[in-house]
């Protein structure tokens, strides 16, 4: 679709030029992407926000298949300055992404520009913070579990999040940031016996493994040197009273406060942007209004910055020791070739793509259900149709519906054994919530959100919202911890009283 049109393009002729294609509608940007993916080429995306990244990392997979890797770098998720620390899965997500990108030969990374802005630690501290542990390696428990401290791993009972570990006898349990599941190390002496991965809410083993790669539970070191450094960094940059600052004491001792990511340039001598981890002149494409966002976010920090920096007891780096600012992140953006996709219809562009809005096939107030409109849809559009619906389930409901039509669609897996399958109506399973139209007799991709609205991405949301709210259902007497958020689950048959000791007599189970 978009073949002719990228090699009419010139990109990615040489470094620094840029070229302007669009406009797109819907989820044609990324069909567009998937096109220019080539073998031994990483490409950066950058979009203008995370809404923008997420949607991308949906899509890509069902017009690239599992051949190309794809890869996000997610952003905090915190406002600038906040005094509170990302999840520690987001952490690990990042960590693992930086970990890969130098030794990365090919493949595709997506980046919201405000995430592209923070300054990160240098290349070396990734790598250098690494561990592999394999079956037969001599490990010393006590020098281990200093060195798990000092990269910022947390020792607990029992291991549920990502940068835990737990020391029962021989068997050493951990969470690498990174990684999908925990692992279980058994120990025989000071031997790696066996390496196996573990289901945190049953503790129970899921599969051996041969090697397991410890990243660092932290975007900067917390070791003596670190220490250190990070306290004449603050004594040079802040004329406070240092002992009265809650984030100088606590790192001092060891220990990583909320909001520590926001003096991440006190921990070393030089930090590193994400160009940094990419090979020289990597090409580029970047979608939506980038320069507007980039704008944006660097208006808002400064805004944080001078209205929470007058706090003597938590002053803050200037945004330009944080962040990179926007005429400098586009001086990088300038020393590699540009694609632009651009959505709307008005913006200049150099060359014209053959994506067209969608057409309606909303309810308009209308009586007819949705698959009379998609049945009319069918009768006045020549070219193939392939309906998406977002799981096995809804696939057959809609099936269902649509043979009362007299409409029976072939299943298939994706979009490329569509193409290949030359059939004239089919029906697939993707996480999409957003189609895809170039015109009357071309292939044309219908989700079922063009059908029912909001309401597929809204049970999507509310199912995303209701496993987040089992987070703070304790799965273990030992995480109690006084002042830690708790809920009881709806299943819940036993309640235990928990009380300070006083004179008066304490609730018995039979309350």
């Amino acid at each position: 679709m978009f073949k002719s049109l990228l090699e009419a393009t010139p990109w990615p002729a040489k470094p620094g030029s840029r070229t302007a294609l669009g406009p797109f509608h819907g989820c044609a940007e990324a069909r567009c992407i998937a096109e220019l993916a080539r073998p031994g080429e990483l490409l950066l995306v950058v979009t203008a926000d995370t809404s923008s990244a997420l949607a991308l990392e949906r899509e890509l997979p069902f017009f690239l298949g599992e051949s190309t890797a794809i890869l996000a770098f997610p952003d905090w998720e915190t406002l600038p300055y906040d005094n509170f620390s990302p999840h520690q899965d987001i952490i690990s997500e990042r960590l693992e992404t930086l970990y890969r990108l130098p030794s990365l030969a090919a493949g595709i990374l997506i980046v919201p520009i405000p995430t592209l802005m923070h300054r990160l630690a240098p290349v070396d501290y990734i790598a250098g913070s690494s561990l592999v542990l394999e079956p037969g390696q001599t490990l010393e428990l006590d020098s281990f579990r200093r060195s798990l401290d000092r990269n910022g791993y947390r020792h607990v009972d029992t291991v549920y999040e990502h940068g835990e570990f737990a020391l029962r006898g021989a068997l050493l349990d951990i969470f690498p940031m990174g990684s999908e599941l925990p692992f279980r190390v058994d120990l025989l002496d000071d031997e790696v016996d066996t390496l196996r991965t573990f289901d945190p809410e049953t503790q129970r083993t899921v599969s051996k493994v041969d090697a397991i790669n410890l990243l660092p539970a932290r975007e900067y070191p917390l070791n003596a040197a670190a220490i250190s450094r990070f306290q004449l960094n603050w004594y040079d940059a802040f004329e406070v009273d240092h002992d009265a600052c809650p984030t100088y004491t606590e790192v001092s001792a060891g220990r990583s406060p909320g909001g520590c990511e926001y003096y991440l340039p006190l921990f070393f001598e030089h930090c590193a942007t994400l160009f940094d981890y990419l090979p020289p002149q990597t090409p580029i494409v970047a979608i939506g209004d980038h320069y507007q966002a980039a704008q944006r976010f660097w208006d808002e920090a400064n805004s944080r910055y001078t209205e929470y920096g007058i706090d003597p007891r938590r002053p803050l780096l200037p945004p330009r020791r944080c962040f990179t600012p926007v005429e400098e992140l586009y001086q990088l953006l300038g020393a590699c070739p540009v694609l632009e996709l651009r959505r709307s219809s008005d913006a200049p562009v150099h060359v014209a793509s053959p994506s067209q809005p969608l057409p309606d096939l909303g309810s308009s107030g209308s009586r007819q259900t949705p698959a009379d409109r998609l049945q009319h849809f069918i009768s006045q559009h020549p070219g193939p149709i392939l309906l998406c619906a977002e799981s096995a389930g809804r696939r057959e409901i809609l099936l269902e519906s649509l043979a009362a039509h007299g409409l029976a669609p072939e299943e298939v897996a994706g979009w490329q054994q569509f193409l290949a399958s030359g059939l004239r109506f089919a029906i697939t399973t993707a996480p999409l919530d957003r189609g895809m139209y170039f015109g009357p007799g071309l292939p044309t991709l219908i989700c079922e959100s063009q059908l029912f609205g909001d309401r597929v991405a809204q049970r999507r949301r509310r199912r995303k919202l209701d496993d987040s709210a089992t987070q703070n259902v304790f799965r273990d007497i030992n995480e109690l911890r006084e002042g830690s958020p708790w809920s009881i689950s709806s299943t819940a048959s036993v309640v235990i009283w928990a009380c300070r000791p006083c004179t008066s007599t304490a609730p018995t189970m039979n309350s």
